[in-house]
Formats: C-alpha cells, structure tokens, sequence
C-alpha cells in the first residue's frame, strides 16, 4: 500500500496541498490518455495498482517517489514533468521556499527526504538540478539505473552512495560523479542527515 504524504494543520497549507494534488493528477490523466493508455494498462507498465493511480488522477493521494519515478518511465517522461507545470521563461529565479519541492513522506516506500528543483520543467529541458535534503537513519533512496550522467556535491552531513555495487562514503565538500546506467542508491550515513547539490542529464526526476 502506497505512503500518503502529511496533511498540514494550516488551513492555507491544506487549500495549497490539495491544489498540488489536483494539478498532480491532471497532468497525470493528460499524458496517460496522450499515450492512449488505460489505467490498467498503465498500472501494469509502472508495477503498482490501478486504484492507487485512480486516487492520484482525482487529486485524493501523492504517491511516493519511487511510484512517481515508476509512472514516469511508464509514460516515458521525467517526474518533473509530472510535478511542476511547463516554463519557457528566458531566465527563472527561484527564491528561498519558493522552488518545487517533493516531499517523499516516510512510511513503505519513503525515506522523508526532500528535494527542491533548481530548474524548472521544460520539454526541451537538457539539465536537471536538485537540493536533496536526507534524514539521518533514512532508508535507501533506489537503486535506480536510466540513461544519463550524474555529478554531486555534499554541502551538509555524509552520503552513503552505492553505484554498481561499490559503496562510497561521501563528506562535505566532497563531489562525486557517475554514469546512470549502472544501479545505485543513497542515503545519509552516520548520525545526522545531510544535504546534496544534485546535477544530472539527461533529467529523470
């Protein structure tokens, strides 16, 4: 059973979640039937249930990361393309608390780890950046294996990030770089969580 995010105590924050949420579904329901798929069909490419993604498509549940990441490689689209509506602003400025943000609530398949895009979503878009906030004693963000190259940067604590099987631990102000077509997986290793400046390309989130 898939993890639903937390509902917020704040009026305005709940009018705002359940606007996401609708948003969310809307454009999950537009690329779906321009893929002229059911949603059975669509539940058995993406390895989840047809009413989980019913639920999701009326703006009644945010599915978890790793659901999202599943529906988007179904749909042959990066999650972004799901989360955050099309921008063709020659130049974007996000301000602090003002980015997308994903919020992979803990519970079976979360970790409560958060990510604010650093560009926003384009169809042409060739470039994806995020700020990856981790728990410390989080569970294993992946594996996950696409197309593409991956470069980081810890800002904040230590990651542990397995790529190919090989685990690394990496501190602040360490960086890291590795093709995407090999599994991997992160976390954030020792006591406290950590925070990543994430780049990739092509974008998959």
């Amino acid at each position: 059973m898939e993890s639903e995010s937390h509902t917020p105590a704040d009026p305005g924050a709940i009018d705002e979640q359940a606007e996401e949420l609708r948003a969310l579904g809307k454009r999950l329901r537009a690329f779906r039937r321009l893929k002229r798929l059911r949603l059975k069909d669509l539940a058995a490419r993406a390895g989840c249930s047809e009413s989980l993604l019913s639920r999701v498509e009326n703006g009644i549940v945010m599915p978890s990361l790793t659901t999202l990441h599943r529906v988007a490689r179904a749909l042959e689209i990066n999650v972004a393309a799901l989360l955050t509506p099309p921008t063709n602003e020659p130049c974007t400025v996000y301000r602090p608390g003002a980015r997308p943000r994903y919020v992979r609530s803990e519970g079976i398949e979360g970790d409560g780890s958060v990510a604010d895009s650093l560009i926003p979503f384009a169809e042409s878009r060739r470039l994806e950046g995020l700020l990856i906030r981790l728990p410390a004693g989080g569970a294993p963000c992946g594996p996950f294996e696409h197309e593409g190259e991956e470069v980081g940067y810890v800002l904040e604590g230590a990651l542990e990030l397995v790529v190919d099987g090989q685990s690394h631990h990496v501190e602040a102000g360490d960086s890291f770089f590795f093709c995407s077509d090999v599994p991997h997986s992160y976390r954030a290793s020792g006591f406290d969580g950590c925070l990543v400046l994430w780049i990739n390309t092509p974008p998959t989130f």
